[in-house]
């Protein structure tokens, strides 16, 4: 993204299987990326519902990533690599599938979460700079 003059702002990264955040600000030709947590409030639903019983189960995840290219999950899919279970989502434009580890993907949202409920305490426990008054 340093080399394009221009580049499209915001715009949404898959780097490895995580998704990123990229955004940039002409004024001062500002750029920065931070990891976003598309997924995992819907994985978080989904699994509260339980993880479907019948998942396909690989021993690699190439075996799961060959299975997938021609049973592409739509737009997403549970399967089970080397006894974890995995969420497997297709990007078609990609041509590819991320693979999320299920129990990974739910801590780290849960410490996204607490993280941003400390952020906002925080801020809401700060003083005023005096503007209002």
């Amino acid at each position: 993204m340093k080399s394009v003059a221009e580049p499209p702002s915001p715009v949404r990264i898959l780097i490895g299987d995580a998704y990123y955040q990229f955004w940039y600000t002409r004024e001062d030709n500002t750029r920065g990326m931070y990891r976003e947590y598309c997924m995992e409030p819907a994985l978080e639903a989904l699994t509260a519902r339980g993880i479907p019983p019948r998942t396909p189960s690989f021993a690699t995840r190439m075996e799961a990533e060959e299975w997938l290219m021609s049973h592409p999950a739509n737009p997403y899919a549970f399967v089970v690599i080397a006894g974890e279970h995995y969420f497997a989502v297709h990007h078609p434009r990609l041509k590819r599938h991320s693979l999320h580890h299920v129990a990974s993907a739910l801590k780290d949202w849960e410490e996204r979460k607490r993280a941003v409920e400390l952020d906002t305490a925080l801020e809401a426990a700060a003083p005023s700079d005096g503007a209002d008054e």
